[in-house]
Parts: structure tokens; C-alpha cells; sequence
């Protein structure tokens, strides 16, 4: 059975990678902060995606039952998917705040584990 840092050090990276995701679409930003990003920040937010997406899998990765362990990163990337939509949908202004909660407890749980 997995400890609960273990599962909960996944959902923090897919719920940054899919808020950082969100942020980098136009629309979402201006929503959520008042103004368009640039396109420096959105190549920013969408490389912020992609290693926090890659850490996420990177922590599930090394399980020796690779079933459970794409079961569980796929349970998570869902779950972070529908709190991102639900933020984006409902409370836009809570985004950028989620985006930086998660990557930085991510950041911590990680030099933990």
C-alpha cells in the first residue's frame, strides 16, 4: 500500500501542470489575472507544464506494479484536471494562487520523499 505523500506528491504536479496549462491559454489568463500574458510567459507556463507533468509520472514510475501505478497516475490526472476546470469555471481568481500552492508544496514534498 502507498503512503499518503507518495499519492499525494503526483496529484500536487498534475494539479500545477494543469493549472499552469489553464494560465497559458489567453482567455483562462485574462479571467484569472486581469491581463493577456505575453508569449514569453505563456512558453514559460507551458514548460512548467510539461516538467511538472514529467515529475509527476517520474514518482510514480519506480512501483513494481506498473498496472497499479498507471491506474493511480491516471485517477490523479483526472482528479487534478477536474479541479482545474472547476477553478477556471467557477473561481478564476483562485488559479494562479492553486498554480503556485501546488508547485510549491510539490517542490517540498518532493525534497521529502
Amino acid at each position: 500500500m502507498s503512503s499518503p505523500s507518495f499519492l499525494l506528491h503526483p496529484l500536487l504536479c498534475c494539479l500545477a501542470a494543469f493549472a499552469a496549462l489553464c494560465l497559458a491559454m489567453e482567455r483562462h489568463h485574462q479571467d484569472a489575472l486581469g491581463q493577456a500574458p505575453s508569449p514569453a510567459w505563456r512558453r514559460g507556463l507551458r514548460a512548467l507544464a510539461l516538467l511538472a507533468f514529467a515529475f509527476s509520472w517520474l514518482t510514480v514510475w519506480p512501483r513494481p506494479d506498473t498496472g497499479i501505478a498507471w491506474t493511480e497516475w491516471g485517477a490523479q490526472l483526472t482528479l487534478a484536471a477536474l479541479a482545474v476546470v472547476a477553478l477556471a469555471t467557477w473561481r478564476p481568481l483562485w488559479l494562479a494562487p492553486a498554480l503556485l500552492l501546488s508547485s510549491g508544496g510539490a517542490l517540498l514534498l518532493g525534497a521529502w520523499l
